[in-house]
């Protein structure tokens, strides 16, 4: 394994539709000690070099986690894809100007829409291509401290040898670079991609995992910095990879249960379970940022909501998700003014109410439940 540059072991995969800012932001609330690293879903570089959603505030705020970047940048990872350096380059410039520490290039989506723009996983066929990107990325980041990453899976179609991982890697990250450039980070995704025939999400959990073929690799590159990725959900899976690994990502199991973190935090990093966040603790900074993210850029009720629906859990978890959907398509009918795009009761007072809905039939379904116990055990 590399020498760490940086004291993080363990990293929250980017997952399209999930880890937009809101869902960071809870994952951070949920965990403030600097434990994990944050990614950001990816984000197409042209969105910079032609789009150029840096000049519109509303548009920046939806992509990046500007509230993260404030304080805590060096622990957040922003994803771009790209199959041009110019655009490539042109992105890390923004974003290295945006206070952004660490870039990584996706070179591990199996898509088909990604695939129609020649990156993600397909541009594993083209190792020269991606050396040249990568070049380019580090040539703007040069100087900046900002790290370039590549996060690639292990194989692609029928091929899943150790020489076509290894010849990538090397291209990848062998070529001679400046000395004020920061060495190359690798994120291997220890599955290959099945460019045709499957889906994403059957992508992430149809083709075998083959932890030995990325270790393979962790050996053989002994001055490159790993991050393993795929099926690690336990605090024992975690504690595991990271005896052979720098880092290890972990991508469903916090989609699903974003409190899997706070269980990190105790039993990877040892941290005290009197100083964990509560869930209404949580709760509460939560809304406070999403209705100055509303009142500021304008952000739809219903994106600030989406994270909300994993944080609770069980049976309460389960109402709670239905009477927030209630309640927010009940604002959208009664309270929403097509005219400005906006709401008459704050967002923060919206989640309030449905929290007390979903309290008292939590508590009906408990008392109805110890009727029922009662009556069979007479």
């Amino acid at each position: 394994m590399a020498t760490l540059v940086r004291r993080l072991r363990t990293s929250v995969a980017p997952m399209i539709d999930v880890t937009d800012p809101y869902f960071l932001r809870l994952t951070r609330l949920i965990s403030p000690f600097g434990n994990h690293q944050l990614w950001t879903e990816m984000i197409h570089a042209n969105a910079f070099s032609r789009g150029r959603i840096h000049l519109d505030s509303a548009k920046l705020a939806q992509n990046l986690p500007l509230r993260e970047l404030e304080d805590f940048a060096d622990n957040v990872v922003v994803q771009i894809g790209s199959s041009s350096p110019q655009d490539a380059h042109g992105a890390v410039t923004t974003l290295v100007r945006l206070g952004v520490r660490n870039i990584n290039l996706n070179c591990g989506c199996p898509s088909r829409n990604v695939q129609m723009g020649a990156f993600g996983a397909v541009l594993m066929k083209t190792p020269n291509v991606v050396a040249d990107i990568v070049g380019a990325m580090s040539e703007a980041a040069r100087g900046s401290g900002c790290r370039i990453s590549v996060k690639c899976r292990i194989g692609i179609d029928e091929d899943e040898s150790s020489e076509f991982l290894h010849g990538f890697l090397s291209t990848v990250t062998g070529q001679t670079r400046h000395k004020d450039e920061l060495p190359i980070d690798i994120v291997l995704h220890a599955r290959r991609a099945w460019l045709n025939g499957l889906s994403p999400k059957q992508n992430r959990l149809v083709p075998v995992l083959n932890y030995e073929r990325a270790y393979e690799m962790v050996r053989s590159f002994t001055s490159t910095s790993f991050v393993v990725n795929g099926g690690i959900d336990s605090v024992d899976s975690v504690v595991e990879h990271l005896k052979l690994a720098d880092s290890v990502m972990i991508g469903r199991k916090v989609r699903e249960d974003p409190w899997f973190l706070s269980l990190l935090d105790q039993q990877v990093y040892n941290v005290p379970e009197h100083m964990v966040p509560t869930p209404e603790s949580v709760l509460a900074q939560y809304t406070q940022f999403a209705d100055a993210s509303h009142e500021t850029y304008g952000t739809r009720y219903s994106v600030l909501a989406r994270p909300l629906f994993v944080f609770f859990r069980g049976r309460m978890g389960k109402a709670m998700r239905t009477h927030l959907g209630w309640t927010l398509t009940k604002a959208k009918s009664q309270n929403f003014s097509h005219k400005n795009a906006t709401y008459s009761v704050q967002f923060g007072e919206l989640v309030q109410e449905a929290v007390h809905a979903a309290n008292a039939e939590y508590a009906s379904r408990s008392r109805a439940s110890d009727a029922e116990a009662a009556e069979v055990g007479a």
